[in-house]
């Protein structure tokens, strides 16, 4: 059953196919809500924005809104809500946000996660993945400053939506641990879990994963799954993983103007491009392509297509791996 607390849009609420217990009709605020439903127990709770008393100020909105868990919100935006708004929601980690009934019917049973929502992140804000991370506008040391300078940290950043960056952190730890001290770290997200691997672990904020960092000087190679990470100063190197499809593609070409791309390499991941086809691809892309990466199979106990990637990044100790996995096959 649904807790429904709406206002302007009460007549499109009307129109959800949802079990409601309870509706709450008009403006209100965060004292109010105690005395309205302070015993009620519900499942989600529905809001017609327009119903939060004065929220248009984010501290009020947000006041309001931390009265409820934020998996079981679900809030109907209009067209008043700016995009402003919709970006420090996202932030704030309120991810199940629509405009229609569809949305809101389709969000009680599929909520969203942050992959389906960060497009709306506004430029140079930071990327959602987690609130506390506050990274914008604030200093973040750079490799000089780490404790171990004889240690290398690559990052891996998705360019486009879904390439792989958590599952070719998985490989190329599992090829690297062979020869190397490496751990890797997945940042706010947790993925990685379903590897099973000790050799990787989690960083829930920047902060965190700098400590993490600091406390692994034993570590030869740490790689990180940057997530959307926007200040990459702690990285040695970064990859920019590119998933070549022809939607990808267009997609992002049409904001690679935001991207800052200079300080990493671009690999084309689970591409279908032939390797004699890159300088083609190239030409046509104004990108230079550091690595061209197929579909791999991450069970197998040699990648040799990892281990080339990892050799091009200078990790030498690895030449010798692939003919020594060749006499298991």
């Amino acid at each position: 059953m649904n807790l429904l607390i709406e206002n302007l849009n009460s007549a499109l609420l009307n129109k959800i196919d949802a079990n409601v217990i309870k509706t709450l009709q008009g403006e209100f605020a965060k004292e109010d809500l105690n005395n309205e439903i302070s015993n009620l127990y519900f499942s989600k709770v529905i809001i017609d924005i327009t119903a939060i008393k004065d929220y248009t100020d984010f501290n009020t909105l947000f006041d309001f809104l931390s009265y409820f868990e934020k998996d079981r919100v679900i809030l109907l935006l209009d067209d008043s809500v700016s995009k402003e708004c919709i970006s420090k929601l996202v932030q704030e980690g309120y991810y199940d946000f629509t405009k229609n009934v569809g949305g809101i019917n389709y969000l009680a049973s599929h909520p969203n996660t942050l992959k389906d929502v960060e497009k709306y992140i506004l430029p140079n804000e930071f990327n959602p993945l987690n609130n506390n991370l506050n990274i914008i506008n604030k200093p973040v040391e750079t490799k000089e400053n780490l404790p171990n300078n004889n240690q290398v940290i690559i990052g891996i950043q998705n360019l486009t939506p879904h390439a792989g960056a958590t599952t070719l952190m998985y490989m190329m730890v599992k090829m690297l641990k062979t020869k190397y001290n490496v751990m890797g770290i997945e940042l706010a997200h947790q993925d990685y879990i379903f590897f099973r691997d000790p050799n990787i672990t989690i960083a829930i904020t920047l902060e965190e994963l700098k400590q993490k960092i600091k406390n692994s000087k034993d570590k030869e190679i740490i790689i990180v799954d940057l997530n959307g990470l926007l200040d990459q100063n702690i990285c040695n190197d970064i990859l920019y993983l590119i998933e070549p499809g022809v939607i990808n593609l267009n997609r992002l070409f049409k904001d690679i103007n935001n991207k800052n791309l200079s300080n990493g390499k671009i690999v084309l991941n689970r591409s279908s491009i032939k390797d004699s086809d890159i300088p083609s691809f190239e030409y046509e892309t104004k990108m230079k392509v550091f690595a061209n990466l197929p579909n791999l199979n991450e069970r197998a106990n040699n990648i040799n297509e990892i281990i080339d990637l990892l050799i091009k990044l200078g990790f030498n100790k690895l030449q010798n791996n692939k003919g020594f996995w060749n006499l298991f096959r």
